[in-house]
């Protein structure tokens, strides 16, 4: 075997482990092993929950979505949901958020999923004084940290894109 050969023989067969290595890391954090999958099902389930509500049942939806979160997200949750409630109740505020397309792994470990989702949210308010309310969907990005639980995907963490 001349030079040339075994340098082309070489170059071919280092590059096979590395291939190798970052197959089997990209099937770990595949969309479609079934930890991601469930921690995605739930993230668009949570987005749904969290980011919707009425100026009527504004307690109940709170609840509802307060019963998608850790623990500690619920209690950050909590300061600022005093402050939507009446200032949804004061604009008469009908939210619904509806995940848009599929969601995105953005990290994945074994009990920890960020999910990044793109979301339509269809807003109906009346602001005091006027006659007719106003209407505005917004498309947004928002990026869910999801945290096994119990055995349940629970939002850690929301932030706007």
């Amino acid at each position: 075997m001349n030079r040339r050969t075994a340098a082309a023989v070489v170059l071919c067969v280092l590059p096979l482990p590395t291939a190798a290595v970052l197959a089997a890391l990209v099937e770990r954090g595949s969309a479609t092993s079934p930890s991601t999958a469930g921690a995605l099902v739930a993230a668009q389930r949570a987005a749904r929950e969290v980011l919707s509500y009425d100026y009527r049942t504004m307690n109940a939806d709170l609840a509802r979505a307060e019963g998608q979160m850790t623990p500690s997200f619920r209690r950050a949750f909590a300061s600022t949901a005093a402050s939507l409630a009446a200032e949804a109740r004061q604009v008469k505020a009908i939210v619904q958020a509806t995940p848009a397309g599929p969601p995105g792994i953005v990290s994945a470990v074994t009990d920890r999923v960020v999910v990044l989702l793109f979301v339509d949210q269809a807003a109906v308010k009346q602001t005091p004084g006027t006659t007719t309310p106003t209407t505005r969907i917004d498309q947004e990005r928002v990026q869910l940290t999801m945290t096994r639980s119990g055995g349940r995907w629970l939002v850690a963490g929301i932030a706007a894109l």
